[in-house]
Formats: structure tokens, C-alpha cells, sequence
């Protein structure tokens, strides 16, 4: 089936559409895999320290996370990268702070100075990082013990509800209903990330829409195939 209005027989390459996830907090998912990160966040301000380090692997869902604790707190945001001794003052204007992927730092100097500030004036912090905050190296040792005597929450990998309850969602977003038959046939053959959810979606889709196709499982068989002989 073609599109209307096309006179072109072959497949057609779709409109790249803006497809803005949902990142509420109503809309982060919560699945053993991600509970007690979740509780964390939610106890914010009772935590026994000012001082949080959430870690997860890539597309874990440490952003939205930390982005749900980031509004709820008032408080700002910032990549490691970007943080430097001089710029801690300003960031801490809100009373709270996300830095985000603090393993990319190029100054641990201004986060150790940060640390200090935020006890000073009784500010909360979220550090995130890929991995747990005792796998770091950085030259300070203040810094790292200081890092390793917070309290760290981690976000596994999906587990096989959270995977379907994902991939809905990420069809949801595009304006897509998937049956649960297409859920778990899709959550059972792709690895176990939000990465590889969000990629095989966005295939899927768009395998659909350029061949002017509802979803169907013969549209998510072909994905798929066509997926597994790259790799």
C-alpha cells in the first residue's frame, strides 16, 4: 500500500519526524531492574547524605532519572565536561545540581571543589556515571573518597518486563501500537539494552512508514533478519 497522494511504486524514504520521548516522571518505567533507583529519587530530600552517584551502562535511563530528580529538587544541570572550579558558584545558585557522566571530567579538581561548596551552602547533588564510582581513577584521593563513601544506586540492565513495557512505550511515541504478541517476539530477539530497544524501533518504523505499511509481524520478522545478517 502506498502512500496517498504518491504515484511512486517503490519504497519511499519517510519525512524524518521529531519524535520526542516522554520524560516525566509518569513516564519512566519501573521494573526491578530500576526500583531502587527510583526510591531513591522519590525519598529526595531525605537522603542521609547531600550526595547521590547513580550509575547505569548507555541508554540505561540515567537522564531521564536524574532529569526527574532534577525538577522535582529545582535544581540545574550540567555535563562534567563543562564543570570547572570557577563556574561551581553559579551552578549552585539553585540549590541542587546534576552533573551528568562525571568519568568524562577533565578537571577533578572542580568536582572535588564542588563537593566542598555544596556542604558549605547545604546543597543537594546527583553524579552519574556508567559505571560504579569505586571503577574510577581519578588523581585526587580526597575526591575519590569522598566519591566512594556516597551512596550509589545502580540501574541494571532491563529485565524482560521492562524490555516490552520499553519497546511499547518507544512505539507509543511514534504513534505506533504494537500487540503484546509483537512485544515479546521483538523484546526475545534483540539484546538486552535500551540501546538495542531503541534501535530495532526505529527500524521497525521505519522500515513500515518507507514502504507505506502498517506494523505487522511480517514487517518486524524482516527488521529483524535484516538486522541479525549485519551483525
Amino acid at each position: 500500500m502506498s502512500k496517498a497522494g504518491s504515484t511512486a511504486t517503490g519504497p519511499q524514504i519517510p519525512l524524518p519526524l521529531d519524535h520526542r520521548p516522554a520524560q516525566g516522571r509518569d513516564d519512566f518505567l519501573v521494573s526491578q531492574s530500576n526500583a531502587v533507583a527510583v526510591a531513591w529519587v522519590d525519598k529526595w530530600p531525605d537522603w542521609p547524605q547531600p550526595i547521590v552517584v547513580l550509575s547505569g551502562p548507555e541508554g540505561s535511563g540515567k537522564t531521564h532519572l536524574a532529569d526527574v530528580w532534577r525538577a522535582g529538587a529545582n535544581a540545574a544541570s550540567c555535563n562534567a565536561m563543562d564543570l570547572t572550579r570557577e563556574n561551581v558558584p553559579e551552578l549552585l545558585t539553585a540549590g541542587g545540581l546534576v552533573v551528568e557522566d562525571i568519568e568524562l571530567l577533565r578537571d577533578p579538581a572542580a568536582l572535588f571543589h564542588l563537593l566542598n561548596f555544596a556542604r558549605e551552602k547545604g546543597a543537594s547533588l546527583m553524579l552519574t556515571c556508567t559505571t560504579a564510582p569505586g571503577t574510577l581513577h581519578f588523581p585526587l584521593a580526597d575526591l575519590m573518597s569522598r566519591l566512594k563513601a556516597a551512596p550509589h544506586v545502580q540501574l541494571l540492565e532491563p529485565d524482560d518486563m521492562l524490555l516490552i513495557q520499553l519497546i511499547a512505550k518507544l512505539f507509543a511515541e511514534r504513534g505506533v501500537h504494537a500487540s503484546p504478541d509483537m512485544l515479546e517476539y521483538i523484546a526475545h530477539r534483540i539484546d538486552r539494552s535500551a540501546h538495542a530497544a531503541r534501535s530495532i524501533v526505529e527500524k521497525i518504523d521505519f522500515h513500515a512508514l518507507s514502504h507505506g505499511r502498517r506494523l505487522n509481524m511480517k514487517v518486524i520478522r524482516d527488521v529483524l533478519k535484516a538486522s541479525a545478517d549485519k551483525a
